[in-house]
């Protein structure tokens, strides 16, 4: 050790500066060279590698509303049950809706007896055509007999002019009759008409009770219920939401660019935070086409915010991915994050 400083000391200045240099040298090539080698890897990924952490299980709610108003009965739900598709949620009190079918069950009856009577009379003014058309035939052969017998001078003019006055009112007889029942006619129409219409009421009086019983129109699960017995319900107005359990899939946010080029049908890998132990498989179904620029309430484009706290962050668009398999609904909760890990 001795002998090397001795070396060094001996050694011209110029020689020992450049030794000293070398070895900074060096390490900021290290330096330079990591710091290329992150850049590399980071850029890199993410041409094959697309991953988010602003992604949310999605499924859909469905409004259960009534068609009738009234005073609910009776609640056979409770909050989250689930029920399937038929199942009974709560019935209105069909008591209104029952009087309302009988008072039109009896419209229908006296409208139907009323149909009846007028084709009866309908009927016999029909015989009584039928009577006056031969009358009249008789009457038109009589007056051609006496006619012709007149020319002959075989009868007076007396008989020619009383069969001739027999023949006018035989026909004046089958105009009335003919007439009536043509009105009768109008009368039978006019009387089945009326029973329709009032069938017609009936139907939709029938209809009104059987909507007194609020079924679930998809398998899911009851959500937020405050439907109590003795609540009054409107026509219309959401009661009981259902959370869909056949419709679940994610939604995650990715980059533009990166949304872009993903493919329908890309495999994909789920992390969901009420099951984080388990790696789900899924596929994108495809690529939202458009977003809101802007919050509205209601609007029919989705908002993605473009800020976290203070950051603002760059566009992303909506990805939609479907469970395959189907993931196990135990751990599917509507709105729940999740994470996303695609290979482009």
């Amino acid at each position: 050790m001795t002998a090397e400083v001795e070396l060094r000391d001996a050694a011209p200045p110029s020689t020992r500066a450049a030794a000293a240099v070398r070895p900074k040298r060096r390490r900021r090539a290290w330096i330079a060279g990591a710091f290329l080698l992150a850049a590399a890897i980071y850029f890199g990924f993410g041409w094959f590698v697309a991953y988010t952490e602003d992604a949310y299980i999605q499924s859909d709610l469905v409004a259960v509303a009534p068609e009738v108003a009234g005073i609910v009965q009776s609640v056979v739900v409770h909050y989250n049950q689930r029920v399937s598709a038929g199942d009974l949620i709560a019935t209105i009190d069909p008591r209104p809706f029952q009087l309302e079918v009988d008072l039109k069950q009896q419209r229908v009856a006296v409208l139907a007896a009323a149909v009846l009577v007028t084709s009866q009379s309908r009927d016999a003014e029909a015989a009584k055509l039928n009577a006056a058309t031969a009358a009249l035939t008789m009457s038109q052969r009589e007056f051609d007999r006496v006619a012709a017998l007149a020319g002959d001078r075989d009868v007076s003019q007396a008989d020619l002019d009383r069969a001739s006055d027999a023949l006018k009112s035989a026909r004046d007889n089958r105009t009335v009759r003919q007439v009536q029942a043509e009105v009768n006619d109008r009368e039978v129409t006019a009387a089945k008409v009326a029973v329709a219409v009032a069938q017609a009421e009936l139907a939709i009086a029938q209809y009104a009770l059987s909507r007194t019983r609020l079924t679930a129109p998809v398998d899911g699960f009851v959500n937020n219920l405050t439907l109590r017995p003795g609540d009054y319900v409107r026509v219309g107005e959401a009661v009981v939401g259902i959370v869909d359990d056949t419709r679940w899939r994610i939604v995650a946010n990715f980059k533009e660019e990166v949304a872009a080029s993903l493919a329908t049908g890309a495999h994909a890998w789920i992390w969901l935070d009420s099951d984080p132990w388990r790696l789900v498989s899924g596929r994108v179904q495809g690529v939202g086409r458009g977003i809101a620029r802007d919050p509205v309430a209601g609007g029919l484009l989705p908002y993605v915010a473009p800020t976290t706290d203070w950051i603002r962050l760059r566009r992303r668009l909506q990805v939609t991915i479907l469970f395959d398999p189907p993931a196990p609904s135990n751990a599917l909760f509507m709105g729940a994050d999740a994470r996303v890990l695609l290979f482009r």
